[in-house]
């Protein structure tokens, strides 16, 4: 993938894209065409952004490579889901992802026309290629087994492309946590715990609770710094940052807003603790861990035994539950939002139990 041009273009809100600004857009990319008109419809759920597509019309035969259609990607229009992508540099860490390291980082993304952001308010603006037909996964839906080996086949790519890359650690707009996990802090985990436990009665069984409470309780012990390896990592890979096509096709990973370079393991364990029923992951998550392996040491990953990865995926088990809680505090609230993310803290509870990853926090 080719980078996309920057500093060029004005950044929009979703109903102020025209047919103009789109033209100029693809412009960029060597692409003359002249629109008539275009047609926007809404995509996803838009936590802490805003999604669209447009349907566009062209005057006359539109040139080679002209698309039918196009996905932007804005800041959110919700105020809180808004200050949290500015404050925590979600924003920013999306758009210099499509700038600096797409091109390069082995895993299947889309296209990118136009990625800005303006330095002093943080409000950004992607234009993509847009993949359809192939479809969003569904975290309540999860995944099939061969769904679920072609999301670990990108990750391994994604990973061993920036596999103790020091070079990150200088990149002014890179992301790199002091502790395990970048942008939670332990006060904010607990402030957290405590409005699940105060607002979503009756979500959580009583083994869940106890391991999220351990977890919180030992979070700053937890989040200690971790050392090499590190990778680049996604750090919200699940289904429905995913694009599924037809059986074979790769699939597509997209929002890369919580993005950056920290210890190993965290995406394998993050997507397989809500991939699948319980039962389920129990019967392949070491096959599909051996096969992440197998591929990471095939693309030139070296000192990294399955041992360590193991305790890297016991470690990272817990991720989840501190995206998933303090997502109910930051993001915007809707229906959908609560079940998923009671079911993504119920899923990396119970990965935490069954893989004994209550043994790395103090008694």
């Amino acid at each position: 993938m080719s980078k996309p041009m920057s500093g060029q273009m004005p950044i929009v809100k979703p109903d102020a894209v025209t047919p103009q600004w789109v033209m100029a857009a693809l412009g960029q990319r060597g692409i003359d065409a002249q629109i008539s008109h275009l047609r926007m419809e809404a995509v996803g759920t838009g936590q802490l952004g805003e999604t669209r597509r447009y349907h566009l019309t062209y005057q006359g035969t539109p040139p080679p490579g002209a698309p039918a259609t196009v996905v932007g990607k804005f800041s959110s229009l919700n105020d809180t889901a808004r200050e949290t992508g500015q404050s925590m540099g979600f924003y920013r860490a999306e758009v210099m992802f499509y700038r600096e390291l797409a091109h390069r980082a082995g895993i299947r993304t889309p296209l990118v026309y136009v990625a800005e952001i303006d330095p002093q308010t943080n409000d950004f603006v992607l234009l993509f290629e847009d993949m359809a037909p192939a479809q969003q996964g569904d975290q309540m839906r999860g995944c099939t087994l061969d769904e679920a080996r072609a999301a670990l086949s990108e990750a391994a790519r994604l990973h061993a492309a920036f596999w103790n890359d020091r070079s990150l650690l200088t990149a002014d707009w890179c992301y790199v946590p002091e502790g395990a996990q970048g942008f939670y802090t332990t006060e904010l985990i607990e402030r957290s715990w405590d409005h699940v436990c105060r607002h979503y009665d009756g979500w959580l069984s009583p083994e869940v609770k106890m391991v999220c409470d351990r977890y919180v309780r030992h979070h700053a012990y937890w989040n200690r710094p971790r050392e090499f390896p590190k990778c680049f990592s996604h750090n919200d890979f699940r289904p429905d940052n995913m694009l599924f096509g037809q059986p074979g096709e790769r699939v597509a990973v997209v929002d890369w807003q919580t993005s950056n370079f920290l210890g190993s393991g965290m995406d394998v364990a993050y997507f397989l603790g809500g991939a699948f029923p319980r039962e389920m992951r129990r019967a392949h998550e070491q096959t599909l861990l051996s096969e992440y392996h197998d591929q990471l040491l095939g693309l030139g990953v070296s000192d990294y035994s399955f041992e360590h990865l193991m305790n890297d995926y016991r470690h990272y088990s817990f991720a989840a539950i501190a995206v998933a809680i303090a997502a109910t505090l930051i993001v915007k609230r809707t229906e959908r939002g609560d079940e998923m993310l009671m079911r993504m803290t119920i899923g990396a509870a119970e990965q935490a139990w069954d893989n004994h990853a209550l043994d790395l926090l103090p008694a």
